[in-house]
């Protein structure tokens, strides 16, 4: 007798656990689903990130869940198209709006390519050919086809000073900011002593919004080095015309321009690839 009650007791506490964790498989269903449909409402009202966030809870959350995980993964994916839509669309909308800039700017500027030396031209504002100012110092920026902004230090003289140094103030203030680079110099009889300081990449791109910063300042250039015997040698000071300071500008302006639109460019194709990967991943 006491053995039956005990069996019975025993069946009774099984069936209840099996029950119970059938109710409790239940419950955690509805719950990952009502966290699916939530996440569905805050991606219709236009709120991804936090549709992102619910979904995500789902596969941390209800991880034996798997139907409903498989709900979740496609609910992402409709989120991560609809992302790269919007971002292609808006990539585009903004290269409609630069590419017009382009080719008025580009009128001030030449094109310069060796075939037989250069992987990439340049561009160089029509004022600042080397051809024009072969014999007088000055500065002279180009942004070439591969985004490269370099800007170049020109001193030319009858004694020689082996650049290291380019100093900008803007007067009479003396704010002053110093930039180096690579270093190149030659000499002879008949054409003095030249010496270029070229600075490339974002220093180059600094040195133009430092003028760009002082359109109408009176900017002073220095420029420091040694002497062929690697003496130091008095600076040599000049300052900025009108007119180079408005070519330099024009510079930035137009790598500002290469750089934003190459980065839109970027991120269209990104998107395109994205797109392509998501949509052929619901065909198959």
């Amino acid at each position: 007798m006491f053995v039956m009650t005990k069996i019975k007791l025993l069946i009774f506490c099984t069936l209840a656990a099996v029950c119970l964790l059938s109710c409790k498989g239940d419950n955690a269903e509805q719950q990952a689903r009502e966290r699916v449909s939530q996440a569905r409402t805050l991606m219709q009202e236009g709120n991804l990130e936090a549709a992102k966030l619910q979904l995500d809870s789902v596969h941390i959350l209800f991880r034996q869940q798997v139907n409903v995980r498989r709900e979740a993964a496609a609910l992402h994916d409709s989120i991560a198209i609809l992302e790269a839509e919007r971002t292609a669309a808006y990539a585009d909308s903004m290269l409609q709006t630069l590419l017009p800039q382009v080719d008025p700017l580009l009128k001030k500027f030449r094109y310069e390519k060796d075939e037989k030396y250069e992987d990439n031209g340049q561009y160089v504002s029509r004022l600042l050919q080397t051809v024009s100012n072969s014999e007088r110092c000055f500065i002279q920026a180009y942004v070439g086809d591969n985004r490269l902004t370099r800007v170049k230090s020109y001193y030319y003289g009858s004694t020689a000073l082996i650049q290291s140094d380019l100093e900008l103030c803007v007067m009479p203030d003396e704010q002053c900011n110093n930039w180096q680079g690579s270093e190149h110099h030659f000499s002879s009889d008949a054409d003095g002593f030249h010496s270029i300081l070229t600075v490339e990449g974002d220093e180059a791109i600094g040195l133009l919004a430092f003028i760009a910063a002082n359109p109408d300042a009176r900017i002073r250039v220095r420029l420091q080095g040694k002497n062929s015997k690697g003496k130091e040698v008095a600076p040599y000071v000049y300052y900025l015309a009108k007119n180079e300071k408005a070519a330099l500008i024009e510079t930035l302006q137009l790598a500002t321009l290469f750089h934003d639109i190459n980065r839109l460019e970027e991120m269209m194709n990104t998107c395109k690839k994205q797109l392509n990967k998501l949509q052929n991943k619901h065909i198959q």
